[in-house]
């Protein structure tokens, strides 16, 4: 039985990310390369770029908007045809204009999102929120007692290994009817929120409870 701490949730998060970072889809290269064609922004994306740190530390709002942007963004379908690719191009600056964030924003808070951790559980908190289900927290405690043995081939494992791992993390998740946001999203609040801690924990005692009689 797994027990919720500090030192588990930071375990839970490590094998959570892996995958994540390393599966960016073809619409954010697409909206990558939209940034690096777009030659003006409006005023007030300008200005919140402006504001905008290098790496970290960005606003909620800024947060906000990114995980809007991406949501719809990672709904479209890559195109296959020049065509294709261009209503692409103009369908995702559409998006970004909408959401109130400027390309090169969106790709600083992409490219960040890879290494610095934190940034990612901001991310991962903003795009669930903080409700959860019984059902989602089961879910969860089934797919991190799968998760676990597989955190080394995740850390420190080589290249073949790793993606071997993050492809089983994958696979566990689906079979838990977990996307990785709402895995991430549960595993970044585990260590701030004491009551979801405590939820989390009780769900575990429950159902260990049957086979310890």
């Amino acid at each position: 039985m797994i027990r919720f701490t500090t030192m588990a949730a930071t375990a839970a998060l490590l094998v959570g990310m892996a995958p994540l970072a390393a599966c960016a889809s073809n619409n954010e290269a697409s909206a990558q390369s939209a940034a690096q064609q777009a030659q003006t922004a409006p005023p007030a994306q300008a200005q919140a770029q402006a504001q905008a740190p290098a790496t970290t530390g960005y606003t909620d709002a800024q947060i906000e908007a990114f995980v809007a942007a991406r949501d719809q963004i990672n709904q479209m379908s890559p195109g296959s045809t020049p065509e294709q690719q261009a209503a692409n191009q103009q369908r995702i600056a559409q998006i970004l204009q909408e959401a109130g964030i400027t390309p090169d924003l969106y790709n600083q808070i992409l490219a960040a999102s890879q290494t610095d951790q934190t940034l990612n559980n901001r991310i991962a908190v903003a795009a669930v929120g903080d409700s959860f289900t019984d059902a989602q927290l089961q879910a969860f405690i089934a797919a991190t007692t799968e998760i676990q043995p597989l955190n080394t081939a995740l850390s420190t494992g080589t290249p073949e290994e790793r993606e071997q791992a993050a492809e089983q993390v994958r696979n566990i998740l689906q079979r838990n009817n977990l996307t990785i946001e709402t895995y991430n999203g549960i595993a970044a609040q585990i260590r701030s929120n004491p009551e979801l801690q405590a939820r989390l924990n009780a769900l575990s005692n429950s159902a260990a409870a049957p086979s310890a009689e």
